[in-house]
C-alpha cells in the first residue's frame, strides 16, 4: 500500500461483513472517507461509527483517513479535487467550518457551494453558555448588564481565531450589543481551566466540551445556545427563552462527496447512510458521542450551506476577522 503523508491518520474500521445489499457496480472497491481534523474528536468518532455500518450494508471496505490542518481547509480541498467516482469522501460541519472558510481563506481552492455534494446530514451537537462557578453573574441577563456596564472589561473564549468559538461568540456579541474580548486558547483544557477559575468571563463551547465540570460544579450553564433545551441541562433555558433573540451555535455532521460525482452514486450513499442512522446501536452509540441524530436530506444541507456562508460572512466582515490565507 503507497504510504500516506504523515499529516495523516489511516485505520480500516471494518472490512466486508455481509453481502453487498444496494449495487452491483458500486462501490466495488473500498471507499475513503477524509476527517479534517485528529482523531478521537466527536467528528472523527461518529464517520467511524456511522461508516462502520455503512461498510456492513455495502459489502465494502471504508477507510478513514485525518487530516487535519488550516481549519479543515486542507483535507476539504483534497476531496474537492478528487475524482468524483464515490470513493473518495468527506465529513464536515455544514454550520460552521465549510460556510465559514471561504470568508476566512480568501485564497481559498474550492466553494463550499458548488465544491461538493451532500450526502445526507446525521445530526448535531448542542453548544452552551457558560461561566465559571465563582462568576458573579448568576443569569444571562446579569451577564449581559455586566458587560453593557463595563464595555470592554469581560472576555469570552474559544480555541483560536476564525475557529467555530470565536464566531459564535461574534455573533453573540452582535445579537445582545455587548462589548467584550475574544481570548483564544491553542489547548482546550487551558480554556476549560480558564473557565472555572474566571479568569475568562464565559465560552459559548460544545457541551461535551464541559459537561463534566457542569456535573462537578465547577462551572455552570447561563444558557443553551440552541433551538430547543438540551436533554443533559433541561433546565437551562436557550438565549431566546432568556429574552434575546434566536440562537443556535451547535455544530453538525454531514457527509459530502466531490462535485460531479453522478446522481445514482450519490442516492445509493445517501440511501446507506439513512438505512444506517435507522439502526438502533448507531444511534445509540452517536448520543453517547455526545450527538444528537437528526437526519437530513441533501437539498437541506445545500440550503444550510448557502445561508450560513452568507450569514458567516457577513459577521466575519464586521467583527474584522483575518487570517492568514490559504
Amino acid at each position: 500500500m503507497r504510504m500516506l503523508p504523515a499529516i495523516a491518520f489511516v485505520a480500516f474500521i471494518v472490512g466486508p461483513v455481509s453481502g453487498p445489499v444496494v449495487a452491483e457496480t458500486y462501490p466495488t472497491r473500498p471507499i475513503r472517507i477524509v476527517v479534517p481534523f485528529a482523531a478521537a474528536g466527536v467528528q472523527d468518532v461518529v464517520t467511524r461509527i456511522v461508516f462502520e455500518k455503512v461498510s456492513s450494508l455495502l459489502g465494502q471496505a471504508v477507510i478513514v483517513e485525518n487530516r487535519p490542518g488550516a481549519g479543515g481547509t486542507i483535507a476539504m480541498a483534497s476531496v474537492a479535487a478528487a475524482r468524483p467516482d464515490g470513493y473518495t469522501l468527506v465529513v464536515s460541519d455544514p454550520r460552521g467550518s465549510l460556510p465559514a472558510a471561504p470568508s476566512l481563506y480568501p485564497n481559498l481552492s474550492y466553494n463550499p457551494i458548488t465544491s461538493f455534494e451532500p450526502i445526507a446530514m446525521i445530526g448535531s451537537s448542542g453548544a452552551v453558555l457558560s461561566v465559571g462557578k465563582d462568576f458573579p453573574a448568576r443569569s444571562l441577563d446579569e451577564l449581559v448588564a455586566m458587560a453593557r456596564a463595563k464595555p470592554g472589561d469581560l472576555t469570552f473564549g474559544s480555541t483560536g481565531n476564525g475557529t467555530p468559538g470565536h464566531l459564535n461568540g461574534e455573533q453573540f456579541k452582535r445579537l445582545v450589543g455587548i462589548d467584550v474580548v475574544h481570548v483564544p486558547y491553542r489547548v482546550v483544557s487551558q480554556a476549560v481551566t480558564d473557565l472555572m477559575t474566571a479568569r475568562i468571563s464565559f465560552w459559548i463551547s460544545p457541551i461535551a466540551t464541559v459537561l463534566a465540570q457542569l456535573n462537578a460544579g465547577q462551572v455552570r450553564a447561563l444558557a443553551s445556545a440552541t433551538e430547543t433545551r438540551l436533554p443533559d441541562i433541561p433546565d437551562v433555558p436557550t438565549i431566546k427563552e432568556a429574552g434575546f433573540g434566536a440562537f443556535d451555535a451547535s455544530t453538525a455532521y454531514a457527509f459530502f462527496a466531490p462535485a460531479g460525482t453522478s446522481p445514482q452514486t450519490l442516492d445509493i450513499l445517501t440511501k446507506v447512510v439513512g438505512r444506517a442512522m435507522d439502526d438502533p446501536d448507531v444511534r445509540q452509540r452517536i448520543i453517547k458521542a455526545g450527538v444528537a441524530p437528526g437526519l437530513q436530506p441533501p437539498d437541506n444541507v445545500k440550503a444550510l450551506i448557502r445561508h450560513r456562508v452568507t450569514e458567516l460572512s457577513d459577521l466575519i466582515k464586521a467583527a474584522g476577522i483575518s487570517l492568514e490565507s490559504r
